[in-house]
């Protein structure tokens, strides 16, 4: 569990995080200033058929679902078969033309990567719209899939516009929400652990209806459990925002700013722009202002209105927090809709951001929707995917690196936590141009709207040369896991640790009836 229990708002402020057994106290610093900022450059891909098919794309989601390393890609589509591309490892891909995946065909939104069933493979729900039935493809191990026909969760129908997996009860297993247009009440399952599902009926989340069109979980109160907002697409209609209880059932928040703002709004990102240990939210909106919510630290947040990345107008659609320039802070990436070119937005390093209208990533006009980011090349950078509609040609946007150091990181859950090790979040402290910077990343099962970008996490490291801390706090369990100098340009595999599980306890019948008291380490 990660535990926030002192905090300072904004940029280079004193911070404290309490974890089990430890106690980490950080000085959050400036990193760049504005003088400082890279060039960072990207080439257009225009060979191979993840930009040559064309189609009406909605997102796309990247994840490893043959476990060779190598980040493969998930298109929905609509009104037609969506698309699968398997990474070759050489830069190129192969579109996948047998399965189950790329023939069902449907009106398809969204697709999220998860390891729902715990065998150490990807499994991927799709969301569908027009009343048709959801799909659900467990991996079969082998590079297949085979398409589950039971449940509620493949069979409720609805106009579902996007989905998400994350433990929010933190058994272990992942539970999924299923966000639907048209007024329609959501649908939240939650994962029984035998490969089946149950349909939760009286939380609010599923009791509040709205014409919904994104959703994102995160622990953006540091109390160990996800929370999960909820955008919704009327004109004037608010948010939601539900705060995990941490007994299974969730609190509607009602008063916060992030409730009440009412912005005809499309997808919503979580990230930690300022780098003060707590999930920052951006909220996309259709034909006018996007939204920047700076969390306080107290489960409350203010609203950003003086930055460039509330005041540029946009017919915006999904967005995407990455170091893209692996400076040390995260950067931003909004997609819009035509006649809007996309935005990109490069993090100064004190709170603020500017506006880069040169780089080849937003010179299109075109009906842009989804964006997802992953290092597909295994280069070090983050790379980009744009999902556009219109029978356009989809985007790939392949990020050319510069000299700044950096650390890929795979998480994988092993005794209390899912296998995907969604909803654990990891801090990582470095020196980077003489300060000692902590950066926060919370692996998600979701990015910005229709899209979800590789479960792994990436992070910038400027100039530093060795990073000086890692720690990793594991759902489900007080489980932290602790690195220390630890080498930069690298890819790294953090496993949980195995943690003997205590079933029951029993009261203890000797001497004077004294309780047993038993620690495991």
């Amino acid at each position: 569990m990660f535990t926030k229990f002192s905090q300072s708002n904004g940029v280079g402020q004193r911070i404290q995080w309490k974890m089990p057994g430890c106690l980490i106290i950080a000085m959050v610093v400036l990193l760049l200033g504005q003088g400082n900022i890279l060039a960072q450059t990207f080439t257009k891909v225009t060979t191979g058929p993840v930009v040559n098919d064309g189609g009406d794309s909605y997102g796309g989601s990247w994840g490893d679902y043959n476990g060779d390393g190598f980040q493969d890609l998930f298109v929905p589509n609509y009104r037609q078969n969506n698309f699968l591309y398997m990474n070759n490892g050489d830069g190129s891909f192969t579109k996948i033309s047998t399965g189950d995946i790329v023939t069902d065909g449907g009106s398809s939104y969204a697709g999220t990567w998860g390891d729902y069933d715990n065998d150490g493979d990807l499994d991927l729900f799709v969301a569908n719209f027009e009343g048709q039935n959801n799909f659900l493809y467990q991996n079969n191990g082998d590079g297949t899939f085979t398409r589950i026909t039971h449940g509620a969760i493949v069979n409720d129908g609805g106009n579902s516009r996007d989905a998400s997996w994350g433990d929010y009860d933190n058994d272990g297993f992942l539970d999924l929400v299923v966000v639907n247009g048209f007024d329609e009440n959501n649908f939240l399952y939650r994962n029984n652990g035998d490969g089946t599902f149950t349909k939760i009926s009286n939380s609010p989340i599923v009791l509040d209806g709205g014409n919904s069109v994104g959703c994102a979980w995160a622990d953006y109160d540091n109390d160990g459990f996800l929370d999960l907002v909820i955008t919704n697409g009327a004109p004037n209609q608010n948010n939601f925002l539900y705060r995990n209880n941490r007994d299974g059932t969730f609190s509607k928040i009602t008063t916060d700013i992030v409730v009440t703002d009412g912005e005809n709004s499309q997808g919503a990102s979580w990230g930690d722009y300022d780098n003060d240990g707590d999930l920052d939210l951006f909220v996309t909106n259709a034909n006018q202002n996007n939204s920047l919510y700076q969390n306080n630290g107290d489960g409350t947040f203010t609203k950003i209105t003086n930055s460039i990345i509330t005041t540029d107008g946009g017919n915006s659609a999904c967005s995407v927090w990455e170091d893209f320039d692996n400076d040390g802070d995260l950067d931003l990436y909004v997609t819009n809709r035509s006649p809007e070119a996309n935005f990109f937005y490069i993090n100064n390093g004190d709170g603020t951001f500017t506006k880069n209208t040169t780089s080849i990533i937003v010179q299109d006009h075109i009906w842009s929707l989804g964006t997802a980011c992953a290092d597909y090349d295994r280069d070090g950078d983050i790379d980009i995917f744009v999902a556009n509609w219109s029978n356009s040609d989809n985007f790939l946007f392949m990020n050319n690196g510069n000299t700044n150091n950096w650390l890929n990181c795979e998480l994988v859950g092993t005794s209390f936590s899912n296998v995907s090790a969604i909803g654990s979040n990891i801090s990582l402290k470095a020196n980077i141009q003489g300060l000692s910077v902590w950066q926060l990343r919370e692996v998600s099962g979701l990015t910005g709207n229709n899209a979800q970008s590789s479960l792994n996490t990436k992070f910038g490291l400027g100039d530093a040369t060795i990073i000086d801390s890692i720690v990793v706090n594991w759902p489900g369990a007080d489980t932290t896991t602790v690195l220390t100098n630890v080498p930069v340009n690298q890819f790294l595999t953090i496993t949980e640790p195995l943690v003997p599980l205590l079933r029951s306890v029993f009261p203890d019948s000797g001497y004077q009836g004294y309780p047993v008291s038993v620690t495991i380490n």
